[in-house]
């Protein structure tokens, strides 16, 4: 399906390929997760954060001669938003990748992930947690990490066809 064709919401459905289909679930399923973790209360969230800080991140910087210090914890909870908004973005990006240009598939892939930052923040105040404008800044800035490795990833592809 083209960029210019249009068509009725029940002829996309049947025109949608099984890997539109896989990549449009999992956009949905990484927002879920981004939206289950933002309805935990704030004790919950810490405690999780915490187990990894102190399960997986203090050993492993143990392993690499780096010492861990206070402020470990709250690096591990900002790369936990930069992470889920990079794979929120990557997946956005090869959805709309197969729908439009490249300029097209950025604009629309980076504005559906920063909504969904921003409604990740307000979800926030309703399960007793202080929203923060810096999270949204740092969730986009993780999707548009994500969406820049799969455009360049898929012009470099496009680069070598041509060079066929």
């Amino acid at each position: 399906m083209t960029e210019k064709s249009r068509g009725t919401l029940a002829e996309y459905k049947k025109t949608l390929s099984k890997y539109q289909k896989i990549m449009a679930v999992l956009v949905i399923l990484i927002i879920a997760f981004i939206w289950a973790h933002s309805f935990m209360p704030q004790d919950l969230s810490g405690e999780e954060s915490s187990f990894i800080t102190d399960h997986l991140v203090k050993p492993l910087l143990k392993f690499m001669g780096i010492a861990a210090d206070e402020n470990t914890h709250a690096i591990v909870r900002k790369l936990a938003h930069f992470t889920e908004f990079m794979a929120l973005g990557a997946a956005l990006a090869m959805l709309m990748h197969t729908f439009f240009r490249e300029v097209k598939t950025c604009f629309i892939a980076l504005s559906v992930s920063m909504f969904t930052a921003f409604l990740d923040e307000t979800i926030q105040i309703f399960s007793g947690r202080g929203p923060a404008i810096a999270d949204v800044w740092i969730d986009t800035a993780g999707a548009a990490a994500g969406i820049l490795i799969v455009t360049l990833v898929h012009l470099l592809h496009k680069l070598r066809r041509k060079a066929r």
